[in-house]
């Protein structure tokens, strides 16, 4: 019996060795700012049977995540780094994690490796496990230290608004909700130690937990708890704090089947308090599909219209509430038959009245830049616009994020455009091109002979005028006879040859671009960067402009980007509203919170 006994033990230890052999177990890093706690998993688990992977590449491509689903990778822990706020995001690095992203994933089961299978998850930055209970921090305090993150101020307050309000689900309910397969989170509530803390901390906790027990059993949890004691470290069963309605909810109105999203409204239908769930109504609202399917459930109800009329009446009222979202709502009354037109009307022009009552400044501008989609139906009034240093520079670049403006407003930019201060007339140019008649055209055209070569080249491209600056006659002919070759392949490769023969008079960047403007390929790009880098001393935002928004690849678009602030930058030829401007244009998330930074505090 024990010779038994002893035969299936080993038997049994072989066993598991050929399957460890055979499917190693995987750490999955996802690493946005520290590699401490990386590297702390890599010291103590890395072998031949534990592979530990970084799924964050070393570029900057904004679909890394999609790509890293897509290859299939399992994990059976996986940990994220960085710091949090509703994004993961880091300190010179472009790439971010957004918790929006991960829910959708996760509803779609597009990612069922790395969301699905790890059985330990560590979120590891501030407030990834925060729940509703307020910290030392108020609204206010936290949307400031976003903001100074380079946060846009419309994402800054709709993440505080979510850390902090009555409204809607935790943060940890959340990531509960995008990982309910899991069976620990592991996170903080509150703020929470840097890398180089954490990391030695999440060593100490670790280092008596051997391999298997780490993938079969997981850490210690008292052990995490003592070790981490003093911070708002927390440790929680997806399963227990989830709410499974969210999650039913949620997915259902992320998707793009139509009955889903019925499912969803029958959902909705039901509840006579929908204070914990307007992030997802709100969201599916831009959906006509779904807005057209609610519409046609709310409006025959009288019972259902009224559970809806006291949620706006209760959420309009609510402390902090982000001014996007008081747009989106006002919308979504209106849409649904709740609201007359003229109301709403009224209840946005008041609510960008007292946005502007203390002054235009760069965060201001930003955030209704960002909101430019609720404000084309929309006339800025001149006089909303408080008339003071700080403000002035930046009333051209709010006005262009308007549907229209008044009559007053375009006395003011015309006389900004008449200014000696060359950033003031640049960018109210900017503002008044789209209604200048032909013949103001023309006059700005010869105003600007006086000016800069750089802002008179600058002001071609605003006006659309590159043509002004001609080609030469030989560059001409040379491009006519690229346009008779049988494909775009062969016809761009003549282009090339053209612009390679005729350079030496290809002197501008607006005799560069003519060029560029007449390629059918991607083969572009490699012009569009010639019309910037042989041109350092007379680069200006047009031409930046012009190369950038060409180029279709996100990474290099950005690229051109920050090349052209960096020029601009040292040669004190970006004021911060043309700053603004490049920043708001980058296609990468992280880039632009890097570049708003930039503006704020390099300029």
């Amino acid at each position: 019996m024990r010779m038994k006994t002893c035969l299936l033990l080993i038997l049994g230890s072989l066993l598991f060795s050929v399957g460890a052999t055979a499917a190693p177990k995987r750490i999955c890093t996802m690493t946005l700012n520290s590699e401490n706690e990386r590297e702390v998993l890599r010291s103590l688990y890395a072998g031949s049977d534990v592979e530990v992977i970084e799924l964050v590449p070393a570029n900057k491509d904004p679909q890394w995540l999609q790509k890293a689903c897509q290859s299939g990778i399992e994990c059976d822990v996986l940990l994220v780094s960085g710091h949090f706020g509703g994004v993961f995001f880091g300190e010179g690095v472009s790439t971010t994690l957004d918790l929006k992203e991960i829910e959708k994933l996760s509803c779609e089961n597009a990612c069922p490796g790395i969301l699905n299978k790890p059985k330990d998850i560590f979120l590891m930055g501030c407030n990834t496990l925060a729940t509703k209970v307020p910290d030392k921090r108020s609204i206010e305090e936290y949307v400031e230290v976003l903001i100074k993150n380079g946060f846009p101020r419309d994402l800054a307050e709709r993440v505080a608004f979510s850390r902090y309000s009555d409204y809607g689900m935790s943060i940890s309910q959340i990531f509960s909700s995008a990982f309910p397969q899991a069976e620990r989170l592991h996170g903080f509530s509150s703020t929470g130690p840097m890398g180089r803390v954490a990391g030695p901390m999440m060593r100490r906790a670790l280092k008596d937990i051997s391999k298997e027990t780490f993938f079969t059993k997981g850490p210690n949890i008292q052990k995490f708890k003592d070790v981490f004691a003093g911070t708002s470290y927390r440790i929680v069963d997806p399963k227990k704090e989830m709410d499974p309605n969210y999650r039913h909810l949620a997915c259902k109105t992320y998707s793009k089947d139509t009955g889903h999203n019925k499912e969803a409204i029958e959902f909705i239908s039901q509840k006579t308090n929908l204070k914990k769930y307007y992030e997802p109504l709100l969201e599916a609202s831009e959906n006509p599909s779904f807005l057209a399917q609610l519409q046609n459930t709310v409006l025959p109800s009288p019972e259902i219209t009224r559970n809806f009329e006291n949620f706006f009446a209760q959420i309009s009222s609510a402390k902090s509430l982000p001014m996007k979202m008081k747009f989106q709502f006002l919308e979504l009354q209106a849409k649904l038959g709740l609201m007359p037109e003229m109301v709403k009307r009224e209840q946005q022009e008041k609510l960008i009245r007292q946005r502007l009552a203390n002054g235009l400044n760069f965060i201001i501008t930003d955030q209704l830049c960002t909101m430019k989609d609720h404000l084309k139906n929309i006339e800025l009034k001149g006089d909303w616009v408080k008339l003071d240093k700080v403000g002035i520079p930046f009333m051209p670049r709010v006005a262009q994020c308007f549907g229209s403006y008044d009559t007053r407003m375009e006395d003011l930019l015309k006389a900004m455009a008449t200014m000696d201060d060359p950033s003031w007339r640049r960018e109210a140019v900017r503002a008044l091109a789209p209604r200048l008649t032909p013949i103001e055209v023309q006059d700005l055209l010869i105003a600007s002979s006086a000016w800069s070569v750089r802002d008179h080249q600058d002001i071609l491209y605003t006006l659309n005028q590159k043509q002004q600056d001609p080609l030469p006659p030989m560059a001409q002919h040379c491009m006519l006879k690229a346009k008779r070759q049988d494909t775009a392949d062969s016809r761009d490769g003549y282009r090339w040859g053209c612009y390679k023969e005729f350079e030496h008079l290809i002197d501008t960047p607006a005799k560069c671009h003519q060029v560029a403007d007449q390629f059918e390929t991607n083969s572009v790009s490699g012009i569009d960067w010639n019309c910037l880098t042989r041109f350092n001393s007379k680069i200006h935002l047009g031409a930046c402009m012009a190369s950038a928004d060409r180029n279709q690849d996100p990474e290099n678009s950005d690229d051109i980007r920050w090349y052209c602030w960096s020029k601009l930058h040292d040669q004190n030829q970006l004021s911060r509203s043309e700053c603004l401007a490049l920043a708001s244009s980058m296609r990468i998330q992280g880039n632009r919170f890097k570049a708003n930074w930039n503006c704020m505090n390099r300029l």
